[in-house]
């Protein structure tokens, strides 16, 4: 253990057997990745709210056991003991605290991890050679990292909309959606534009605009870059390049006169 008093401001904690030390207010799923414990993550963003409605980031976590004396009790390493939870915690709502430990690559946690991706393929459709997020989709990553090699669904998927035109700019594919709301956040929070929501409930729930709006503020464009899979496409590059044929070159954007950096991606000439 670093150091055993805490101070005021950094704080201890055990991930995956190691101490580590972090800012007060740290977010359990921030301090794992800077520890070097990659917590897989849809709905999350550090920009953003944490709704916590993927559960992808499932981890288990604990506090020390305190003796008589209210104060931790130390293990034969001279650490303190940690009292597991019996149930898993979600790590994107969470801040870290004194004395915390953090498990994110045990039994429980992987069984959650496939539990999770498995819901998540259930309606999703084979879209994975056309899908314009191929390559960089974050479901087929989990997919690979966390997934099951089978699939044991034998009934007939859900069908959605699977051309829907948000506004002149974005174009939705609500098959593909996997109810993130990372878009809908952003929209309310970033944007300050509430045009995007869901309709309906269980497998039949859709992202839509409310009715009577339309996404089409000056940062519509910047959902389909936060979205983590295929479900929200740029009607302009919409089956037009694949993005590894594409050479990524840094810009700044001539809109207006804030500057603001953007990445260009070019094939050839």
């Amino acid at each position: 253990m670093p150091d055993p008093v805490p101070s005021p401001q950094l704080l201890n904690v055990q991930i995956d057997g190691l101490w580590h030390q972090f800012p007060k207010g740290t977010r359990v799923i921030e301090a794992c990745e800077q520890a070097g414990s990659y917590v897989p993550r849809y709905c999350y963003h550090k920009k953003l709210s944490s709704p916590g409605n993927c559960r992808m980031c499932l981890i288990e976590m604990g506090f020390p056991r305190l003796g008589p004396d209210r104060k931790p009790e130390l293990g034969p390493d001279n650490k303190p003991i940690i009292n597991w939870m019996p149930r898993p915690q979600i790590s994107c709502a969470q801040d870290i605290a004194e004395g915390m430990g953090v498990r994110t690559n045990s039994p429980l946690v992987k069984e959650c991890q496939r539990g999770v991706m498995e819901f998540l393929l259930i309606n999703h459709p084979l879209d994975c050679p056309i899908c314009d997020q191929a390559g960089e989709c974050r479901l087929q990553e989990f997919s690979v990292d966390f997934g099951a090699s089978k699939s044991r669904f034998l009934e007939n998927k859900v069908k959605k909309p699977k051309n829907v035109v948000l506004g002149p700019r974005v174009t939705l594919d609500d098959e593909r959606c996997i109810l993130c709301s990372r878009c809908i956040r952003f929209c309310q929070e970033i944007a300050n534009d509430d045009v995007l929501g869901f309709v309906d409930r269980g497998s039949y729930t859709v992202l839509t605009a409310y009715p009577g709006k339309r996404l089409e503020n000056n940062y519509s464009l910047n959902t389909v870059d936060i979205c983590p899979v295929g479900a929200l496409t740029s009607t302009d590059f919409r089956f037009k390049m694949r993005v590894w044929f594409l050479k990524e070159t840094k810009s700044i954007c001539t809109s207006c006169a804030t500057g603001c950096n953007t990445i260009i991606g070019t094939r050839e000439d």
